[in-house]
C-alpha cells in the first residue's frame, strides 16, 4: 500500500506498508510544517517578509510616518503586532503638542499624551477589535498608541495606530487589507502553532509527529529483521543512476533558496569526501 496500509497483511509486508504509508503522508504534512515555519525564522523569514510582506503605498499617503517600523514593537518573547504588519511604517502623532515639541527639537522627549488609556479602549471597542488585544503606549512626544491583536484566527487580526493627542485613528489595518501571500502566511503560522482551530489543530500536529516517528521505527524494524550477521547491511551505491543530474540541480536549488540547508549539505559533502572516504578505503584494503 501507498496511501493506506494493508492491515490484514502480516510480517514483513505489514511493516513495509507501515513504513511506506506513514512516510508518504508524514512527508507531505512535514513539508507543510517546514514551509510554514520557515516564513517566520530569523534569517530566511526576514528575507521572505521583505519581498512579499507589502501593502499598497496609497494606504499611507495621508499618514505622517516616522522612520520606524511596526516590527520594532515585537521582541523575542512577545508578538505584539501581526507578522504581516512588521514591515509597515509607524505613524507619528501630529497634535498641537507634538508640533510644539518638534519646533523645540524635542520630538524624542518622553511622551505626554492627552488622550487617556480609557479613550483608547473605547476606540478599540468602537472599531470592534476582538478581545485579547494589547495596547502599546507612546514612548516619545511624536509616538502613537498602538492597539493590536495577533489572533489565533488570522481573520481577527487588527492593528490600530492612534494619535496620542487628538485620538485620531491614523491607521486601521485588518486581515482583509493583507496581500494574498500575507494572508496565506498568517494562516500557515497559526496552523503550524496549532492555534487556528483549537484542539483539533493540535491533534493534527501530533499526528504529523506520530507519522514521522512510526515511519522511522518501522524502517528500523524492517532493517533489524533482515540485518546480516556481519556489517550493517547498507546497500552498495549504484553507479547507473539515471537521474543524478536532476537530483543535483534540485539540491543546488534548495541550497540557494534555503542558505542554511545549502551550508549543511556542503558540510556533509566535505565530511563524506574527507573523513568517511578514508574509512571506506581502510576497510577495502584490510
Amino acid at each position: 500500500g501507498v496511501f493506506w496500509p494493508r492491515l490484514t497483511a502480516k510480517g514483513r509486508v505489514l511493516w513495509r506498508d507501515l513504513h511506506a504509508v506513514t512516510g508518504f503522508w508524514g512527508a507531505l504534512l512535514l513539508l507543510f510544517m517546514l514551509l510554514s515555519g520557515m516564513t517566520w525564522t530569523g534569517m530566511w523569514g526576514k528575507q521572505y517578509a521583505a519581498v512579499w510582506n507589502t501593502f499598497p503605498a496609497a494606504m499611507w499617503t495621508d499618514v505622517p510616518k516616522s522612520d520606524k517600523q511596526a516590527g520594532e514593537l515585537n521582541n523575542a518573547n512577545v508578538q505584539t503586532v501581526p507578522w504581516a504588519m512588521e514591515n509597515t511604517p509607524m505613524p507619528v502623532s501630529t497634535g498641537e503638542h507634538a508640533e510644539h515639541m518638534d519646533h523645540m527639537h524635542m520630538s524624542s522627549a518622553p511622551a505626554a499624551p492627552t488622550v487617556s488609556l480609557q479613550k483608547v479602549v473605547d476606540i478599540a471597542r468602537a472599531r470592534e477589535i476582538v478581545p485579547g488585544y494589547s495596547i502599546t503606549q507612546p514612548k516619545t512626544a511624536d509616538g502613537v498608541f498602538t492597539v493590536s491583536v495577533f489572533a489565533d484566527d488570522p481573520r481577527d487580526d487588527a492593528t490600530l495606530h492612534i494619535d496620542q493627542y487628538t485620538g485620531k485613528v491614523l491607521a486601521d489595518v485588518r486581515y482583509v487589507d493583507y496581500s494574498a501571500v500575507s494572508k496565506a502566511t498568517e494562516l500557515g503560522v497559526m496552523l503550524h502553532e496549532g492555534k487556528f482551530f483549537g484542539w483539533v489543530n493540535q491533534l493534527l500536529i501530533l499526528l504529523v509527529c506520530l507519522l514521522v516517528l512510526l515511519s522511522s521505527v518501522s524502517g528500523l524494524v524492517i532493517w533489524w529483521k533482515r540485518r546480516p550477521q556481519n556489517g550493517l547491511g547498507v546497500p552498495p551505491l549504484r553507479h547507473d543512476l539515471p537521474r543524478w543530474k536532476t537530483a543535483t540541480v534540485v539540491m543546488i536549488a534548495l541550497g540557494v533558496l534555503f542558505p542554511l540547508v545549502g551550508i549543511s549539505m556542503l558540510i556533509v559533502w566535505v565530511l563524506d569526501r574527507i573523513v568517511l572516504s578514508r574509512f571506506a578505503k581502510r576497510a577495502a584494503t584490510a
